[in-house]
């Protein structure tokens, strides 16, 4: 669990939350579930089934294996120039650029701005 990144999401944008819930979700649940994580350190244990259903369903994909949105975008395609998923590192730091790039997406739209 990639626990600055959840941080980041409650504390600025838990509308990333809510929107990953599916209409008649709880989505309120999701981000009360997300703001215990929060109280109790990540510890996933400390969590009822219920709670759990969220955490797996809800916010486990935006904090973990996030896939890169690549800078090569086309019908059908990914268009990721990397490994598909976000290093866990850079996170954060992409939800606070708003930028959903892997490390080698990141270089290549840079080296593009540059040109």
């Amino acid at each position: 669990m990639n626990f600055a990144a959840l941080n980041h999401i409650v504390e600025n944008n838990p509308e990333l939350i809510e929107e990953n819930v599916p209409a008649g979700g709880n989505a309120a649940a999701a981000v009360g579930v997300a703001r215990r994580l929060l109280g109790i350190n990540g510890n996933v244990d400390g969590l009822t089934e219920n709670q759990r259903y969220h955490y797996e369903n809800y916010i486990r994909p935006l904090i973990e294996n996030v896939s890169c949105t690549g800078i090569f975008s086309s019908e059908g395609e990914d268009g990721c120039v990397g490994g598909g998923t976000i290093d866990d590192e850079d996170l954060e730091g992409c939800y606070i650029l708003d930028e959903m790039l892997c490390q080698e997406c990141q270089n290549v739209q840079d080296r593009m701005r540059d040109d």
